[in-house]
């Protein structure tokens, strides 16, 4: 009975959305150009809103977790300690400055401080210090010593301490130092308080002394005053990338990057790789152009015209999908600049199920326009629907995604894949019946003359020039209209299915892929480098490559306190003592290094410190020495200090793993402290995502499975099938997260998108393949396998090599971005294409539901209605149930088949 029932469900749930698409199809058999025109109107209508297209550039607002807790810590930091513009301290700033940086390497391996290589050293300072000035129009925008000035050299707009300017890793250019260097007195890495490990690279020791050393980078600080030097630091910092572009070196390799090169680069690679769709918008027309041609010229049937209009229609569906996300205010991000190729990639993939559905109705060769197109959409327009809704649903459910690059992408591509499927449905399908008039009244497939047979044309004397390019014939099977792409590899996996050595195969190697996969999920870890979000090749892209191979990241970090404290209380200055401790315990943090305020004082003026005095004797100290005027803050009166900071430094946290461990260690250290305080670096803005990262990839992508599942329950409502394809997805999304790993990718915010999304593709073909077997009319397994790949697998097998084609120019981008959307796209396509036509009819032909032919009334109608309705036998058309082993060997079954024959015999 349960078997009855779930077949019922089905049933049911099949006529039902089946007679919409029916009755759509006689629709648009009616009304096929007024719908063709209203459906492109559309289209543009939607996309009047690109003139609103904005680019977003904002490193930030895409790749950070926005209202974070390092986020509130640094506008506190920024409002409650404002930089000051003669006592410059870069450990100090709540974020990275306004900075010029460059890397010198010197060629052949030599050691920096010989004296050529040193020579250019200089000489590169000389021309950063000197000989980039910037001149500014309006003369009297700020004052500069004695009077106005309209040209501004470093010296002019740079932070200063000391009225000196700041530059970290200067003191390496020193005579002192170089001199140190030579008599091999220069410790390492900490050197006079100064850590040598973030200033030169590829250094050689003996004894804990530097000998030499092939790398050394300097970083140039500049004012950022908003009512003075803030511009005009910003237009002298573009005079020094255009002098830096064009600098030749001699004994030098020299790159440089500067404080917000990561949006420059994110401004030219969103649209750098643009020449690159229309490369392959020509291939997907070509690929589909010969997906589409018969095995031979027929001038009549020919369907390449109808394989170009589905490329329009996934061209067309980005007008929409970019004109309606910049009327609503959503910006363009740099992620969303792989969804033209993904559209164009996977919007010809219904194409060929239509398609496939319209072959079918060849051998009805009597068949009306209308009742043709009723049957193609009501066997092609299920099945679309049902892949269609699991990808919307897919970039729906990314949306609700912590990270707005992932969001982002997921509102431009969700749009457009909406709009994919519909332009199938309403440009496609009426070019369809356009297409069978024409066929109807003999016209040639270009010229739309009328053209006659082969056989005729020759009769007539016609040249074979002219017989090849004009005759065609009105097709009569399906088989007559399939191209080489079809056929051919349809009939290599009817093969491998349904011969047993090849089944053995194709399981052992099913079982390899399964233990490779679970391999690489365990060794799965996050990372994120900032050269990932820049072009290759470029100086932004090569700095950072050099800077993660060869130099620690090593982080001064803030403890600050963020109400008043106590400070004159012996037991309130332990517990600091004891949380500067504790830190410094670990083995991330330094304990050789620190800039301390409150110990400081206490050694400077321990014994005339009286709980009365505390404050007056502070504020003394802290003018006096300058150093610390910075890090605390005093009540309107004076009385007692509002907020204040004590810096340590951390040692090298390069591995994002090493960074979220940081991050959590000393939040909760602060935590368990009893003190009003935080810690803070620049660098937990973007660490902030490696705490939540794996979690949330996972549970965004478990939603979506959950979601893939009910949306199976609810079109294929029969447990054996709904099983069959979520053990699918879940071994598609197993292969595609195990092999990210020997594919040399990591989970990070740029691959995050390309997972969540892979959750939706990894059920689509699974789905056509599922969908086809249960609508098979045969009774027993194997045949139905067979069927459902000759329905199913021709459009499985284009589907995914034409996404595959149309991601294939991705590999030529220089840009991370692509190139790894493409290598997770091509394993989920790849996987899901095995499994589709290999691996699910295999197991569909050992597992598979059993099939019955019933009437199409109810299945459980009696005889007395078959005889009083009088029903003719011709009237009983077989509709297709589903029922397991059990439910096909069962007592009640097998008299209920008995009862059906015996009404049919007295019928």
């Amino acid at each position: 009975m349960a078997c009855m029932f779930f077949s019922r469900c089905y049933t049911a749930h099949d006529r039902r959305l089946a007679s919409f698409f029916g009755r759509y199809g006689r629709l648009i058999a009616k009304y096929p150009w007024h719908i063709v025109i209203l459906s492109i109107l559309i289209n543009f209508l939607c996309g009047v809103g690109i003139i609103n297209f904005e680019l977003e550039t904002n490193i930030e607002k895409q790749y950070f977790l926005e209202n974070s807790q390092a986020f509130k810590d640094r506008e506190f930091l920024r409002t409650q300690f404002p930089s000051s513009e003669n006592n410059f301290h870069a450990y100090s700033l709540p974020d990275y400055g306004c900075f010029v940086e460059v890397i010198i390497k010197s060629k052949k391996g030599r050691n920096i401080f010989e004296k050529p290589v040193l020579a250019e050293m200089i000489n590169i300072d000389n021309l950063i210090r000197n000989d980039i000035v910037v001149k500014d129009g309006n003369i009297s925008t700020f004052t500069l010593g004695d009077g106005n000035i309209s040209t501004y050299t470093l010296e002019d707009l740079c932070a200063k301490n000391n009225k000196r300017c700041v530059v970290f890793g200067e003191e390496v250019l020193r005579p002192s130092f170089v001199s140190g260097m030579a008599s091999q007195n220069v410790t390492y890495p900490l050197y006079n308080n100064i850590l040598l490990s973030s200033i030169l690279a590829q250094t050689s020791l003996k004894n804990g002394h530097v000998i030499s050393a092939n790398m050394v980078r300097l970083r140039y600080f500049l004012s950022q005053n908003p009512n003075s030097t803030d511009r005009l630091s910003k237009l002298w910092v573009k005079e020094f990338i255009n002098h830096m572009e064009n600098f030749k070196t001699n004994e030098t390799s020299v790159v440089f990057t500067y404080y917000n090169a990561m949006e420059d680069e994110i401004r030219k690679s969103a649209m750098a790789e643009a020449h690159l769709f229309p490369l392959t918008l020509l291939l997907m027309i070509v690929y589909a152009s010969i997906a589409t041609a018969g095995k031979r010229i027929d001038c009549i049937y020919d369907l390449q015209n109808l394989g170009r209009i589905g490329v329009f229609c996934a061209l067309i569906s980005m007008i929409p999908a970019v004109g309606i996300a910049s009327a609503c205010g959503v910006k363009f991000m740099n992620s969303a600049a792989t969804m033209p190729f993904l559209i164009i990639g996977i919007g010809i993939n219904d194409m060929f199920i239509i398609m496939s559905g319209y072959a079918e109705t060849m051998d009805k060769e009597k068949m009306t326009i209308e009742e043709r197109m009723k049957r193609t959409l009501m066997t092609s327009g299920l099945a679309i629907t049902v892949t269609s809704l699991t990808d919307v649903l897919t970039f729906f459910i990314g949306y609700t995604s912590a990270f707005n690059t992932i969001k982002n992408f997921c509102v431009y591509a969700g749009i457009a894949v909406f709009f994919c499927y519909l332009n199938q449905l309403t440009i496609l399908a009426p070019c369809l019946v356009i297409h069978q008039r024409r066929i109807d009244r003999m016209k040639h497939s270009y010229t739309c003359h009328v053209t006659k047979p082969r056989e005729q044309l020759l009769k007539e004397g016609r040249s074979s020039c002219y017989v090849t390019c004009c005759s065609g014939k009105k097709p009569v099977s399906r088989s007559e209209t399939e191209s080489i792409l079809e056929t051919y590899p349809k009939r290599v996996v009817q093969f491998l299915v349904h011969n047993k050595l090849s089944r053995l195969v194709i399981l052992a190697v099913y079982a390899s892929y399964l233990t490779l996969s679970i391999l690489g999920v365990q060794s799965i870890k996050q990372s994120t480098k900032y050269s990932d979000l820049a072009m290759e090749g470029s100086n932004y892209y090569t700095a950072n490559v050099w800077d993660y191979d060869h130099y620690p990241l090593e982080l001064p970090f803030q403890i600050v306190f963020t109400a008043p404290v106590h400070y004159e209380k012996k037991e309130i200055r332990k517990s600091i003592d004891e949380l500067i401790q504790t830190l410094k315990n670990n083995s991330l943090v330094r304990n050789d290094l620190e800039v301390n305020w409150l110990s400081s004082f206490i050694q400077y003026d321990g014994d005339n410190i009286h709980g009365n005095n505390f404050y007056t004797r502070l504020k003394q100290f802290v003018n006096m020495t300058k150093v610390f005027k910075n890090d605390v803050v005093y009540s309107d009166d004076e009385e007692s200090v509002l907020s204040s900071r004590i810096y340590l430094f951390s040692r090298n946290v390069r591995t994002t793993e090493l960074q979220a461990e940081f991050l959590l260690y000393v939040r909760a250290i602060a935590e368990s402290s009893g003190l009003p305080c935080t810690i803070y670096t620049p660098i937990f803005v973007f660490c902030e995502q490696y705490i939540t990262l794996i979690s949330s990839t996972l549970q965004t992508v478990g939603i979506a499975v959950t979601a893939m599942f009910i949306v199976t329950c609810i079109f294929m409502p029969h447990p054996s099938i709904v099983l069959i394809v979520t053990t699918s997805m879940f071994s598609i999304l197993l292969g595609v997260f195990g092999f990210l790993k020997i594919w040399g990718l990591d989970i990070s915010v740029v691959t995050m998108i390309e997972l969540i999304i892979s959750v939706g593709f990894s059920v689509d073909f699974s789905a056509h393949i599922c969908h086809a077997y249960l609508s098979s009319p045969s009774r027993d397994k194997q045949s139905r396998v067979r069927e459902a790949i000759e329905l199913a697998g021709g459009p499985i097998i284009n589907g995914g090599l034409s996404t595959i084609v149309g991601l294939s120019m991705l590999l030529l981008s220089k840009s991370f971005i692509f190139k790894s959307f493409f290598k997770v796209l091509f394993l989920v396509v790849a996987f899901g294409l095995l499994h589709g036509v290999i691996i699910l009819p295999i197991i569909l032909s050992f597992i598979g539901p059993k099939v019955r032919i019933l009437s199409e009334g109810k299945a459980n109608v009696t005889i007395q209605s078959l005889t009083h309705n009088k029903t003719s036998e011709s009237a009983l058309r077989p509709l297709v149930l589903s029922t397991n082993d059990n439910c096909e060997d069962s007592e009640e079954t097998r008299k209920h088949v008995k009862r059906i024959q015996n009404g049919l015999d007295r019928i």
